[in-house]
């Protein structure tokens, strides 16, 4: 699945803000099982976030480091 650009730079906001928000409901409402599945939803949020932007950061780095050309190779090899 291919996500627009402007889409895929704000998933780890987006993410970050749902992590967020589900520790602190774990944190407020600390008894029950609820309390456990907001922590482990706010914790997988935390991860997706994590790695979201660093897989981000690192296809930034590639871009530019490489110019997208392509290598040609000749037809014959001089020997």
């Amino acid at each position: 699945m291919r996500l627009s650009r402007p889409i895929y730079e704000t998933l780890p906001l987006m993410y970050g803000a749902i992590s967020v928000l589900a520790i602190v409901l774990a944190y407020l409402d600390p008894v029950g099982p609820r309390a456990r599945v907001a922590f482990a939803i706010g914790l997988i949020a935390a991860i997706a976030a994590l790695t979201v932007y660093l897989r981000r950061q690192d296809y930034r780095a590639l871009s530019r480091e490489y110019s997208g050309e392509t290598i040609d190779f000749p037809s014959r090899l001089s020997g």
